[in-house]
């Protein structure tokens, strides 16, 4: 009976409990109505949410607390979601509609307020997901001088992320890659403000479409906020040593320009300083200038740590509790995997209970996270659609992007003889390098992307006719091999391996959180190590000994992601405990077989993924059948340069020359006597000298996406006639550095050693064509402070075949309050001109292009002389004047 009437209750209590709902989801409040404006929206919402559900909004979590495999964690994640609602998700990378839809249902269904989650992900040069379409890395897509193919790149990727559900990118990257020693060089635009504000604006437009409702369009987050570009000697995240008219005239343009005439509402702050002044912490940058100036009201995400630098490496807080408050009170509305989320979160609601924080500061922080899903749609339509991925994933539509974007960022640097294009009669092609069969796509591409190699795309093009032979000549990175298991052995001799320590601190203190066996070391973690050790600030000691059964004098080496040293017999031979990340770090070594060398490796891993590689060179590199494969060829294509174990970050560099043994590759081929066509996949400018000196064709291909081999070959032989401009500076050596183009006019470059010039100038790039520039006019040789002047060109293609012009428009304020440069580009426009056509093409300079900023820091254009030069490049330009008026 007593059971009968607990039955009756509990069916009594979920009818009350379903009514509840029913009514509550009835219940018609402002913020739940589409058609509302959609800051009253936000201000409804705010006002009805606790102060827990509001700092919940404004944290991000990580995306494997909802995985399964590839589906949704229902009983995983349940604890993460909880009541309170989720503000984001990121590293999800959902691989169908109903993965993602479910983790939205149960997000919606466990607030009261039915609030979505905001997916967030990487997408510098296509959505990082598996099987997305791969771009080319931004510096070559800086390189295509093309607001239209950056349109539809953007496009493409917006299209492709939205289909899975995603709502948010990380990118484009704005700095300005005016530090090439800097391993980041390769995911800006290149080293100028124009240049990257036009690129950057037409690659945001392009990802956040007319309407960000619709299943096409995601929101873009330029980063990294501010002035990140020339970090001091290339160092990531070391110090940005410029003063507030630099930082605006230089490096702010672009982000005022994204968010302004782009509409961006994302960014991401760097975790540098600027100024003596974390980013993350920098009330005038984020707050003053940001949102007061511009008037964002978008999203300010950390750069992955920058809270957190704040306390540990800035050192201008005591306490992480002291940075989240500066963070936060600066303007950082979201926290990037600084803290554990039970930590961010609680640590945030102390501080306003202190009255350390407002809730203006709260309601700032969860209103930019709040306002993006109202802008998003996502609380009326919050899933995708089933047949999206299918029907828009790495289409034949999206693919041909990726080509005509690689093909755009071809530049030809040098074609003496017009060894160039080669002849499609050659029977014998020899195509060499450590680059040559290899797909370079770059940092953050796309998961498990291969791109064509060039090898691959001249037998597309050649292989019906002609004999083509690929080697390698010698590895890229000479790595030598894995110590095998065999050779390794415990302390005492009994197992063959290493006993691994892992602790979950960065200083080998205290107990191991895991003690096993290793058997070789040859490791690359994308998270945790191993059962119960931290997913970042581990380390580890590994101890043994190496014994042979082959004597060899080579070397013995390590690789790692941070840092690392090594013993052998109680002496220390690598120390590369404070400097982190490296593809390879050697010792030399006699090894003798059968002799035990007791060895002890210790490491630190501080974020982000950890890799841990114990070789040897027992095997030497080879160059031999590469140079007998040049003596039986017609032509040696040689191709060279680098791969994202060289450029990406936290791979910065103390010389531009090529890595490793490639200079004694192309110069063993060269003497060969057999024609050589030099191919450069890169993603920093390098000081080829030798080369630009001794090789007659040269084409500059950067990462060049999932095509890039094809558009290599196109270019080869004549298929394609090339048309990119360098985005950067080519030095001849470190020693120029800074050398960008539009230096201040004392910054004169006079060496006892080393030319003034750069080996390549910004701007520059050959055709397989040529242009002649004639008839600059200006529509007035007078115009008012706030006047607009057209200025008109005539181009004219005087050549023997049709191809693209990048026409360049650079001015010269001739006197100035403060110091300007004598060149700075204002315009620019690539366009198609037949052999033999003529072409009047047209800019116009405003305020805008002609405004500096004067001794008392305000914006202003100044009366006085102007000179305009156009040409196809920064040096070789007309010039004609004009007067600004009082």
């Amino acid at each position: 009976m007593l059971q009968l009437r607990m039955k009756k209750t509990a069916i009594i209590f979920v009818m009350a409990v379903g009514f509840f709902n029913q009514s509550h989801a009835q219940q018609k409040y402002l913020y739940q109505d589409a058609k509302a404006p959609v800051e009253d929206r936000v201000k409804d919402l705010l006002s009805r949410m606790t102060l827990e559900e509001k700092v919940r909004q404004m944290d991000m979590y990580r995306g494997d607390f909802f995985k399964e495999k590839e589906d949704f964690a229902k009983g995983k994640s349940a604890e993460k979601i909880g009541k309170l609602g989720i503000g984001a998700i990121h590293d999800l990378y959902p691989r169908s509609a109903k993965m993602i839809n479910d983790l939205q249902t149960n997000v919606i269904k466990g607030n009261r307020w039915g609030i979505p989650a905001l997916i967030m992900c990487e997408m510098l040069h296509g959505y990082l997901d598996e099987g997305s379409t791969a771009f080319p890395m931004n510096i070559g897509l800086g390189a295509t001088w093309d607001v239209n193919v950056l349109d539809k790149v953007g496009k493409v990727i917006g299209m492709e992320a939205r289909a899975h559900g995603v709502h948010f990118g990380f990118g484009p990257n704005l700095d300005l890659g005016r530090e090439p020693r800097w391993g980041r060089v390769a995911e800006t635009f290149g080293e100028d403000a124009f240049l990257n504000s036009e690129i950057g604006l037409a690659f945001i437009k392009g990802l956040q479409g007319d309407d960000l409702k619709s299943d096409r369009s995601i929101i873009a987050e330029p980063k990294h906020f501010a002035v990140h570009g020339i970090p001091q000697a290339g160092g990531n995240s070391s110090p940005i040593l410029v003063g507030e008219r630099s930082a605006r005239e230089d490096h702010l343009p672009s982000f005022r320009k994204a968010f302004t005439k782009g509409g961006a509402l994302g960014t991401m702050c760097a975790y540098s300083e600027l100024d003596g002044i974390p980013c993350a912490a920098n009330h005038w940058l984020l707050t003053d200038v940001l949102r007061k100036e511009w008037g964002f009201k978008g999203l300010v995400v950390s750069d992955l740590g920058a809270i957190k630098y704040i306390q540990t490496t800035h050192k201008v807080s005591d306490s992480p509790k002291e940075s989240i408050r500066e963070a936060v009170s600066a303007g950082v509305d979201m926290q990037f995997y600084d803290f554990s989320n039970e930590f961010w979160q609680n640590t945030i609601i102390e501080l306003v209970n202190e009255k350390k924080l407002t809730q203006e500061n709260i309601d700032r922080a969860a209103g930019a996270v709040l306002r993006l899903k109202f802008l998003l749609g996502l609380f009326e339509n919050p899933f995708t659609d089933k047949n999206l991925i299918k029907e828009r994933f790495h289409t034949k539509e999206n693919q041909a992007v990726a080509l005509e974007a690689a093909q755009k960022s071809m530049i030809l640097l040098k074609n003496e003889n017009n060894i160039l294009p080669l002849n499609k009669n050659l029977k014998n092609i020899a195509v060499i390098g450590p680059n040559a069969n290899a797909s370079r796509l770059g940092g953050y591409s796309p998961k498990n992307s291969v791109g064509v190699t060039v090898f691959e795309g001249i037998q597309q093009v050649m292989g019906k006719t002609a004999n083509v032979v690929y080697e390698e000549g010698v590895p890229l990175i000479v790595k030598g091999q894995a110590i095998p298991s065999k050779y390794l052995f415990t302390s005492d001799g009994s197992q063959n391996g290493l006993k691994g320590e892992y602790f979950n601190n960065r200083n080998l203190e205290g107990t191991p959180a895991l003690t096993r066996l290793d058997s070789q070391l040859e490791f690359d973690w994308p998270w945790a190590p191993g059962d119960g050790v931290n997913v970042d600030d581990f380390s580890i000691r590994w101890t043994g000994y190496i014994q042979s059964d082959k004597s060899f004098d080579g070397w013995l080496g390590l690789s790692s992601d941070d840092g690392i040293r090594m013993w052998i017999d109680d002496q220390l031979v690598i120390d590369n405990w404070t400097k982190g990340a490296t593809s390879i770090v050697t010792t030399p070594k006699n090894i003798e077989a059968g002799k035990k060398y007791k060895v002890r490796i210790e490491m630190w891993e501080g974020g982000w993924g950890a890799r841990a590689h114990l070789r040897w060179n027992l095997e030497k590199v080879n160059m031999q059948p590469a140079i007998d494969a040049a003596k039986k060829a017609d032509v040696a294509i040689v191709v060279l340069g680098e791969s994202n174990e060289l450029v990406e970050e936290n791979r910065d560099v103390a010389d531009l020359n090529l890595h490793g043994i490639q200079q004694e590759l192309i110069e063993a081929i060269q003497k060969t006597g057999t024609p050589v066509v030099c191919v450069l996949l890169n993603g920093r400018p390098l000081s080829t000298n030798w080369i630009a000196d001794n090789i007659p064709g040269i084409i500059e291909g950067w990462f060049p996406g999932e095509f890039g081999g094809r558009a290599v070959a196109d270019v080869l032989f004549g298929d394609y006639n090339p048309a990119g401009r360098l985005p950067i500076t080519v030095p001849k050596s470190v020693g120029q550095l800074p050398i960008y183009y539009n230096q201040k006019p004392s910054a004169i470059h006079k060496y006892v050693a080393e030319s003034e010039n750069p080996l390549f100038n910004f701007g520059f790039g050959l055709s397989y064509t040529k242009f002649e520039y004639s008839n600059l006019t200006l529509s007035s040789t007078e115009i008012k402070k706030d006047g607009e002047l057209k200025v008109s060109v005539d181009v004219k293609n005087v050549g023997n075949f049709d191809g693209d012009e990048v026409v360049q428009l650079y001015i010269n304020d001739v006197y100035s309050s403060v110091t300007t440069p004598e060149k700075t580009l204002k315009g620019f426009k690539r366009i198609f001109i037949k052999k033999g056509e003529n072409k009047r093409v047209e800019f116009t300079l405003t305020k805008d292009e002609l405004s500096l900023w004067n001794r008392e820091m305000k914006e202003v254009v100044e009366p006085g002389d102007f000179e305009v030069m156009v040409g196809g490049n920064s040096v070789d330009l007309i010039k004609n004047k004009f007067k600004v008026l009082n």
